[in-house]
């Protein structure tokens, strides 16, 4: 995928060239950031609405508009005379249009026509989406970053085309852009680079992938800002201009030459080209480069490189090579991969001829899709005065080149190039601090603006903080837990629930700590706010389903599902602080018995609530885990709340053989404000292993489907489906290195055991983190972690006897209880005020907490 860069307050158009009855095979993924998309084709009649107008008028974009394009006396240069000489109108029209003019407008003055939009596509996921064509024609993938004031953005974007392949029902895909031998990288080290002047032409003349490359000056978008040298890259197949900063390889912009309307000025060596949306202003360095590239826009201009379908049964000898080639790359494949026991070298010699039959074919096949190009030679008119139409006439044959009488701009001097700096503003060290958001980790959201709503009071102390450079790995696992069957024979007809289990049957994490785990995704809770409200489809609801399924991905590892987490001790608290997810979350253990945990997480944007008490029941080789609670998601700014309970999971083989989870029922979400969505959980076979497989639906409050979905698996990856795209909007968390040895942790899992500096010195003196057995435990001490979590659990029940004495019950002092007969029913809600967790840990005031240990 190649890499763009769109300005604040810009957009940037990557054009693409289909032919008839096509697939367009497209992928784009924001990098940090999200922008806006759409897909957008240019008219059918474009051509000759451009040459029957009276005069064409330069849009605003990434060049300059008709006001900034004057010599130093203000009189218009030719290309301006020429445009306003048949209309006198035009001229109020084109001064109208300044660097200021919207983006819509600029839409709306183009002659493209809306295919599909998109809105906001969400920072690091990854969108996928095929476009059927029936009728070639040119689209244009526009970018918008226009509602951006400072930022640019990044996006990475790849497209290809797919074909029928000829008396077949399979495709073959063309790639877009410059092939491999013309790859950016490779023109850089054929002398494309800052010291080039002359343009390079690569490739034969009959090569469908020939380039012209070579610097050039770029007027800036804003006026009085002068030139800037970029590395200017036209492809002659795809007839399409891209532009780069010098020596760096990510697109800054492209332009469809066959498309638009090229003028030029031999005597300042300038180029306007207009494609109807944008207008760029370039200069030559030298002559013989403004002739070579004037040149190459005439070639480009007058070829017929479009797919023509018809080719395929006029042309049947090339067919009958297909074919053929075809029939042996079948044969070279069955080699490769059927024959029992290839030796290495007649496998790297099949491979070979393999690789040269589908170079071929790719061949064959590019010649079937499109027309040789002819050399084209340019035509000069260097004194002769155009009427607007006599003007327009001759656009669809080539270059116009004008004369300039007089100005400045036969000159170029040096106040007016720069070798560096962005086409947006003048590079000054104060927007340093601003840009560095872009390259932060990929899930840190950008600050949105505060609303007049509830949303800017919400504090969240200690945040905003500074960033946390966080530890991850730990020690490898130096036990491996007990057979359970064993532990049962030796404890046979006596109370379980009054065993300690042996301290290698532990994860070195508590429960408290392994809830926390559910965070490890919150960004799919800010991507699902950034839809719009108006949203019918059920994009938000099925990603709010998505962050509900992401918890049980902590399972997948089978080390995990061989330990448990340790028991935490009545009043154990755990906090948990990531400036980088702009979140903060505190549980509590509330009760003993039945075990109750109090969770309450929160960002600026939304609270969770949730008060799991988890249980466990033993079916012969089989153990069913459920949980009782309701998670309950609440918007800041809407008020919008969603509820849904984790489901039921089944611990398969507790005996013998590989023990695996898998959950055994459904997630039901809803929304306070009507419909909801349901996550369906692929069934296993008797013999068929672990179901990882998943499928969400979207409902009305009607009870009607809507029309996006989810599938993919809770073990891997979730992908979003719409009508014409699949976005990748979930994947789960790197593993630590070795992760089988150390307990199946991910990475994230690896830093819930650390004190960084945000906790030092600052958590109370309950936090899991400070618990002595799960320290010795998880640096390998196993002895000492067993004796101290004997210790640690007697003097629990010592502390349970004294307040029975007493006839007393424990109170929780960061959560009270709230509605239900039984401290597993109604909810645990966070305590608010000068009490608070949050407070006491500002004023560190921790003196009233039980001493546990």
């Amino acid at each position: 995928m190649e890499t763009l860069e769109v300005h604040s307050k810009d957009f940037l158009v990557k054009w693409v060239h289909a032919p008839d009855n096509c697939i367009i095979d497209w992928y784009v993924k924001p990098v940090k950031k999200s922008i806006n998309f759409a897909i957008y084709r240019k008219s059918a009649d474009s051509s000759e609405s451009k040459e029957n107008s009276e005069s064409p008028v330069p849009r605003s974009g990434s060049g300059v508009s008709r006001e900034e394009h004057t010599n130093g006396s203000g009189t218009a240069d030719s290309v301006s005379s020429v445009n306003v000489a048949a209309s006198k109108s035009h001229k109020t029209r084109s001064r109208s249009m300044s660097r200021s003019s919207s983006f819509s407008d600029n839409l709306e003055q183009s002659d493209l026509q809306l295919v599909k939009h998109y809105n906001k596509l969400i920072a690091g996921e990854l969108v996928h989406g095929k476009y059927e064509v029936e009728r070639g024609g040119t689209f244009a993938f526009i970018f918008d970053n226009s509602f951006s004031k400072t930022t640019m953005k990044k996006v990475l974007f790849s497209s290809k085309i797919l074909f029928a392949n000829p008396g077949s029902n399979e495709v073959y895909r063309r790639k877009m852009f410059a092939s491999k031998k013309t790859s950016i990288h490779d023109l850089r080290s054929n002398g494309g680079g800052r010291t080039r002047q002359t343009p390079k032409y690569n490739g034969a003349e009959d090569d469908d992938d020939d380039t012209l490359h070579s610097v050039l000056l770029k007027k800036r978008r804003k006026v009085l800002q002068g030139y800037v040298k970029r590395y200017f890259l036209l492809n002659f197949k795809y007839g399409t201009l891209s532009y780069f900063r010098v020596n760096d390889n990510k697109l800054r912009g492209s332009m469809p030459v066959r498309h638009s309307i090229i003028s030029a000025n031999p005597k300042s060596r300038e180029i306007i080209i207009d494609s109807g949306m944008e207008v760029w202003s370039l200069k030559a360095l030298n002559n013989t480069d403004f002739q070579n590239w004037i040149d190459a826009f005439n070639k480009v201009k007058r070829s017929q490189c479009d797919f023509d379908q018809e080719h395929y049964d006029d042309d049947a000898d090339i067919s009958d090579a297909v074919h053929d080639l075809e029939g042996v790359a079948k044969e070279l494949n069955t080699l490769k991969f059927k024959n029992d026991s290839p030796s290495d070298e007649l496998l790297q010699k099949v491979s070979g001829i393999s690789d040269d039959v589908e170079h071929a074919l790719d061949k064959l096949r590019s010649a079937i899709s499109s027309h040789n190009v002819n050399e084209a030679k340019s035509t000069y008119s260097n004194n002769d005065f155009h009427d607007a139409k006599e003007f327009n006439d001759t656009l669809s044959a080539g270059v116009v080149l004008l004369d300039r009488s007089g100005g400045k701009g036969s000159s170029l001097e040096d106040s007016d190039i720069s070798d560096y700096g962005d086409d947006n503003e003048i590079i000054s060290t104060n927007s340093s601090e601003s840009d560095l958001g872009d390259f932060q980790d990929s899930r840190k959201k950008p600050v949105k603006a505060q609303s007049t709503t509830k949303s800017s009071h919400a504090q969240l102390y200690p945040l905003p903080h500074d960033p946390v450079k966080r530890d991850y790995d730990i020690p490898v696992s130096v036990s491996q837990p007990p057979s359970l069957l064993g532990f049962l024979r030796k404890n046979v007809g006596k109370d379980l629930s009054n065993i300690a289990m042996p301290v290698e049957m532990n994860e070195p994490l508590s429960f408290l700590q392994k809830y926390s785990e559910m965070f490890e995704y919150c960004d799919l809770i800010d991507n699902a706010l950034q839809i719009s409200s108006s949203d019918d489809c059920g994009e938000k609801i099925l990603r709010i389903a998505a962050f509900a399924v992401s918890s049980l991905s902590c399972l997948r590892m089978k080390e995990r599902n061989a330990r448990k987490p340790f028991n935490p001790l009545l009043g154990e608290t755990y906090e948990l602080v990531r400036e980088d997810f702009g979140i903060r979350y505190v549980s509590e253990k509330v009760c003993h018995k039945p075990a109750v945990f109090a969770i309450f997480a929160e960002s600026k944007e939304w609270t969770f609530s949730f008060s799991p008490s988890p249980s466990q029941k033993f079916w012969g080789k089989n153990a069913e885990i459920s949980i009782k609670g309701v998670c309950t998601l609440t918007i800041r700014d809407t008020g919008e709340v969603f509820t849904w309970t984790q489901p039921t999971t089944l611990l398969k083989n507790i005996i013998a053989g590989e023990k695996y989870s898998e959950p055994s029922a459904p997630i039901t979400v809803k929304s306070s404000f009507g419909g909801g969505a349901v996550v369906e959980f692929d069934k296993s076979g008797m013999f068929s292993g672990r179901s990882e497989g998943l499928t969400i639906k979207a409902y009305d409050s009607n009870k009607n489907i809507l029309p996006y979905s989810i599938t993919g698996k809770w073990t891997e990856s979730l992908t979003l489906k719409t009508d014409s795209t699949e976005k990748l909007i979930w994947t789960v968390g790197e593993l630590l290195p070795n992760s089988s040895q150390k307990y199946g942790f991910t990475k994230f899992a690896g830093t819930l055991n650390k004190i960084t500096p945000l906790e030092k010195d600052q958590i109370p003196p309950t936090d899991s983190r400070l618990r002595p057995d799960i320290r010795y435990y998880e640096q390998g001490n196993v002895e000492s972690a067993e004796k101290t979590k004997l210790e640690l659990e007697e003097a629990q029940r010592q502390r349970r006897k004294e307040l029975e004495m007493k006839k007393e019950q424990y109170k929780p002092l960061f959560f009270t209880h709230v509605g239900g007969d039984t401290p597993d029913s109604g909810e645990w809600v966070y305590v608010n005020g000068d009490k608070s967790y949050w407070n006491r840990r500002k004023n560190n005031d921790w003196n009233d907490l039980p001493k546990l240990w």
